[in-house]
Parts: C-alpha cells; sequence; structure tokens
C-alpha cells in the first residue's frame, strides 16, 4: 500500500469516527433534551394535581375541575410520549373516575362567622386561589383554552380570593375583639359585612350574612351599655349629700 492508499485510509478512518462521535453526541443531547422536556412536564403535572386536590371544593366547579383535569391527560399523553415506562392508560382511566364525581358546594357551617376556622388556613387557601389563577392566565397564554372560558374561571376565582379576605378580616375582628372589646371591634366586623355584600350577588352568602348581622347587633348593644354601666359606677361611688 503506497503513501497515498495509506493516507486515505487514515482519513477514511478518522472521518469514520468523527461520525461516530458526533452521532453518540447527538444521541445523547436528545436524551438530555427528552429527560429535561420530562422533568419539566412532571413539574406541571405535579403542580396541577396539587391544585386539583387541594383547592377548597367551596371554590371549584364543575368546569373548573373538567379544566384541570383535561390539562392532566394531555400532559400525560406528553409524557408518556418521552418515557415509554409510563402506564398511561392507568393514570388516564384514575383521571376519567374522577371526573364522574359530582362538585358539590358544602352549606356553610352553622353557628360559624368563617369559612376557615384560622388565618394561617384562610391564607393557604387564598395562595391557592391565586396559583388556579396563574394555572387559567398560563393556559390561555398557550391557546390551550379560550379566552371567554379564561375569563369566566378567573371571575370565579376573584371572588373566592375575595371571600378569602372576608374571613382573614372577621378573624382579625374576633381576635381584636377578645383584645379590645366591642367598641373596637365593631369596626372591622362592619368592614367585612360590606365585603360580604358586595360579593353576595347570587345571595349565596345569606347565611353567613344573617350570623354576621347578629354579631353586629350584639355588638352595638354592647358598646351602646357600656357607657351607661361605666356611668352607674360612678354614681354609686359618689358620697351621699344625706
Amino acid at each position: 500500500m503506497g503513501p497515498t492508499e495509506t493516507a486515505a485510509v487514515i482519513l477514511t478512518g478518522v472521518f469514520i469516527m468523527a461520525m461516530v462521535a458526533i452521532a453518540v453526541q447527538t444521541a445523547e443531547n436528545q436524551r438530555r433534551e427528552r429527560q429535561l422536556q420530562l422533568l419539566a412536564i412532571r413539574n406541571q403535572i405535579r403542580g396541577t394535581e396539587h391544585l386539583l386536590d387541594s383547592l377548597p371544593v367551596e371554590f371549584q366547579t364543575q368546569a373548573l375541575r373538567s379544566l384541570m383535569i383535561q390539562t392532566l391527560r394531555g400532559l400525560w399523553f406528553k409524557a408518556s410520549r418521552l418515557d415509554r415506562s409510563i402506564n398511561l392508560q392507568d393514570h388516564i382511566t384514575k383521571l376519567d373516575e374522577r371526573e364522574k364525581d359530582p362538585v358539590t358546594t358544602p352549606a356553610f357551617p352553622a353557628n360559624q362567622l368563617t369559612l376557615f376556622h384560622d388565618r394561617n388556613t384562610a391564607q393557604r387557601n387564598r395562595s391557592l386561589v391565586r396559583e388556579t389563577a396563574q394555572f387559567i392566565i398560563e393556559l390561555k397564554q398557550k391557546n390551550l383554552i379560550s379566552a371567554d372560558a379564561a375569563q369566566q374561571q378567573l371571575v370565579h376565582l376573584k371572588y373566592a380570593y375575595q371571600r378569602c379576605n372576608c374571613d382573614l378580616v372577621l378573624l382579625e375582628a374576633q381576635n381584636m375583639l377578645a383584645d379590645r372589646g366591642a367598641h373596637v371591634a365593631i369596626h372591622r366586623f362592619r368592614t367585612a359585612m360590606m365585603q360580604l355584600r358586595r360579593i353576595n350577588h347570587n345571595h349565596q352568602l345569606e347565611p353567613q350574612v344573617l350570623q354576621l348581622q347578629q354579631v353586629i347587633q350584639q355588638l352595638e348593644a354592647e358598646d351602646t351599655a357600656a357607657p351607661v354601666a361605666k356611668e352607674d359606677l360612678v354614681t354609686e361611688a359618689k358620697p351621699s349629700p344625706l
């Protein structure tokens, strides 16, 4: 074999090795890209499942739940194309079963002023409402839902957000009542009443409004009677002129 043939063989070998290296690197890049895409999809799945599982049933509607379930179906389809080990049918079956469950809004608890028992719960649920609104906005930006459907859900979530705010005002008022008395707390109770009436479009909040009215009336009576009681104590303490 002459020098020319030897050089040709060497160049051919180098070329083949370079092509193999490029192919291996391309395959590795594609694998990493699939992994990153799968990781992003799994994060979206976890976020959507968190909203579906954690958003209070008082703030859910059948349309909102169906929208989240439909989004999860699409995400699982995407994930299964990137990872063949995913049991797609199992996930789809579970979602189908869940969508059959009707959304039933529970009645407002009797003898209770707030929807939630404590401030932390109200704040956590308000954050969930905010996250759900962001979820709807992102679906709209990706053209996965229409502008009208997004607007309808956002209006509902705005109501839910305001409902949480009313609870926070009422919980603050209850703390003020315990610490500083009726005269100071009654103003916060009246603020909560105004907020509730403003969002009570379909009279769905009447049980809560009626209970709050009774509390305010009682506090007004106590606040009116308090100066009289103090005046009576002063009169009794004065020495008799006789």
